[in-house]
């Protein structure tokens, strides 16, 4: 089986970015059930990276998508792509699950995520 080897060196990085993701979408949606935020990366075009946000739970009693709406916005925010129409991928996914951050690790992310404009479009 192909791998990317800059995905794999670039995990830890990426995982913390869906942890400040991860505790975004917590602000916005306070009141949903706990929840584990994923993705799926790949690596297109040779440096680009594409997360696909997802829920870890296969099957949640409550709707998703104003979720992996809101984890869309800010994974963009930081710079991801999140979605493979218009690229060709070179190698299979690599799952990445967000980093469990400090609380103050997650308040930073939340006010930067703020800072930056994205409470307008959640």
């Amino acid at each position: 089986m192909d791998f990317e080897p800059e995905l794999i060196f670039r995990k830890p990085a990426i995982a913390a970015d869906l942890g400040r993701t991860a505790a975004w979408c917590r602000h916005i949606h306070r009141n949903a059930p706990i929840y584990s935020l994923v993705a799926v990366a790949f690596l297109v075009e040779g440096k680009l990276i594409v997360l696909e946000p997802r829920l870890a739970e296969r099957y949640v009693e409550f709707d998703e998508a104003p979720i992996i709406r809101t984890a869309g916005f800010a994974l963009r925010s930081l710079g991801y792509a999140t979605s493979l129409k218009g690229f060709s991928r070179s190698s299979p996914g690599t799952v990445v699950f967000e980093a469990r951050l400090s609380a103050h690790e997650r308040l930073s992310a939340i006010m930067e995520f703020q800072k930056g404009g994205l409470a307008r479009g959640k």
